[in-house]
């Protein structure tokens, strides 16, 4: 994760929260450089999920509780969760909307989803209108799905949500979006 997309997050939770703590967070996908180390989190149930085991645990992420699983089928219980997140991880996910169900289910009422992905834009550099991402990333990874746009996000991965906030972290020369929503 790059120090931008951290910092989308951060600023996302600061102005959601604003100096207060939720009582339980899920990052699904968290790996070594976790977004549950942002401060908003220092008084709440840290939950990170991966879907499979992290070969090399940061000594930050081995202070929450760490779930292997599918964010496809979570094994926690409704509403359980006031804020949920996900970074460069519904790309990878063949079936991304069966997660974003999911995660709606586990979030409490009044609760935020936030979720950073690699969206598709028009760019100088634009050959047959793709982007630069999938060559240097899609390539990399053995599961990588999809690209979305910003309505994409907003009215599909978001659908049931009320738009909170967006920040496109970049634009070149991989975009990337952090948006969140908040359920209703």
């Amino acid at each position: 994760m790059s120090p931008k997309v951290f910092a989308a997050f951060a600023k996302i939770l600061a102005s959601f929260y604003q100096n207060k703590s939720p009582s339980a967070a899920l990052e699904v996908g968290a790996a070594t450089w976790t977004l549950l180390s942002i401060p908003c989190f220092q008084y709440s149930r840290k939950v990170a999920l991966n879907a499979q085991k992290i070969k090399k645990n940061s000594p930050e992420l081995q202070k929450y509780e760490l779930v292997l699983g599918n964010s496809n089928l979570l094994e926690f219980a409704d509403k359980e969760f006031d804020c949920v997140m996900s970074s460069s991880v519904l790309e990878h996910d063949r079936y991304f909307w069966k997660s974003v169900e999911e995660i709606y289910r586990v979030l409490k009422p009044g609760g935020i989803f936030i979720v950073g992905v690699p969206i598709y834009m028009t760019l100088p550099t634009d050959y047959m209108n793709t982007t630069l991402t999938f060559k240097r990333h899609g390539i990399a990874y053995n599961a990588d799905f999809y690209r979305f746009s910003e309505q994409a996000v907003r009215e599909v991965i978001l659908e049931k949500f009320t738009i909170h906030e967006s920040i496109l972290v970049r634009k070149y020369p991989n975009p990337y979006l952090v948006m969140s929503g908040v359920k209703n």
